[in-house]
């Protein structure tokens, strides 16, 4: 079962919520794995507590960047009229340029160049691996390319390298934690999935960035909930998501300032600090979502 832990809105709790969500399950139901799919910002290896050892890592090189062959281009520019990225730009001696930070090798140019003067390279898209964490559970994570693009395609080798691990270590559930808001990387999170978990704060940004997730996750007809984090810092905002989202809530977590705590010393609250507002309200949330999914 692969469930996500997303939020529209970037800051509001998830990672918190997916890494002791991951180490719950793997002491009450059976080992499970987790992943990091924001590999723009990783840091759910952090919140599990930190590296252990690393178990493999390798580069992922699937960007395709154009190449211009300065023998056979005859300066018509059409390959700088058709690139909807704006990643050809004129030198000074009135030859094109590619920005390689730009091109997404998409195969406008050279479709529409005379001379047949453009091909592509293959370049780092960035780099994948699994760690064993100082809390007993295995994470696989990215690190997308600094300048990059493609953290889809990092976060979807990161899932189907998890479905392989889970299939011989026999783990039962894996849990991720996507990327905020809705673009690539956190439709190839939602992709198959059993369940969603949407992460809330009691604030309007939040709320609409939840109700932006909720469309993308009706698309995919993806069960779903959601989890109000720090619910006390505006209670009489609470009632306005539910009526907006018309979702079931599976909890509520107070704000504890044991979280922030938790975090500076890498220590998963729910480990080491069970008995904290939070970590009781994290507790009642996940035993729920036990019967819930």
């Amino acid at each position: 079962m692969e469930i996500v832990v997303a939020s529209g809105k970037g800051g509001t709790g998830k990672t918190f919520l997916a890494s002791n969500l991951a180490i719950f399950m793997d002491e009450e139901i059976g080992e499970t794995l987790a992943i990091d799919a924001d590999v723009e910002a990783p840091d759910l290896v952090l919140a599990l507590g930190g590296e252990e050892r690393i178990i493999w890592a390798e580069e992922v090189r699937e960007s395709m960047k154009a190449v211009i062959d300065y023998r056979l281009c005859d300066r018509c520019m059409r390959c700088m009229d058709v690139c909807m990225f704006e990643a050809i730009k004129v030198m000074e001696d009135g030859r094109p340029s590619i920005i390689d930070e730009l091109c997404e090798g998409c195969g406008a140019c050279a479709y529409v160049c005379p001379a047949q003067a453009i091909s592509f390279k293959r370049t780092l898209t960035g780099r994948i691996y699994s760690a064993e964490t100082r809390s007993g559970i295995t994470a696989l994570t990215g690190d997308l390319e600094i300048g990059g693009r493609n953290s889809g395609e990092l976060v979807y080798l990161l899932r189907r390298k998890a479905e392989e691990l889970a299939s011989r270590k026999r783990a039962s559930r894996i849990v991720i934690d996507s990327a905020p808001g809705i673009g690539c990387p956190v439709i190839s999170s939602l992709s198959g999935a059993d369940l969603l978990i949407i992460v809330v704060e009691p604030i309007p940004q939040s709320l609409m960035g939840a109700e932006r997730l909720l469309k993308i996750a009706e698309a995919f007809k993806l069960k779903t909930a959601y989890v109000v984090n720090k619910f006390n810092l505006n209670e009489g905002f609470v009632e306005k998501i539910s009526e907006r989202l018309e979702l079931e809530c599976i909890g509520k977590i107070p704000y504890d300032p044991k979280v922030p705590l938790s975090y500076t010393w890498m220590r998963p609250i729910i480990m080491y600090w069970p008995e904290a507002e939070a970590g009781r309200a994290l507790k009642e949330v996940f035993e729920g979502l036990e019967s819930w999914a």
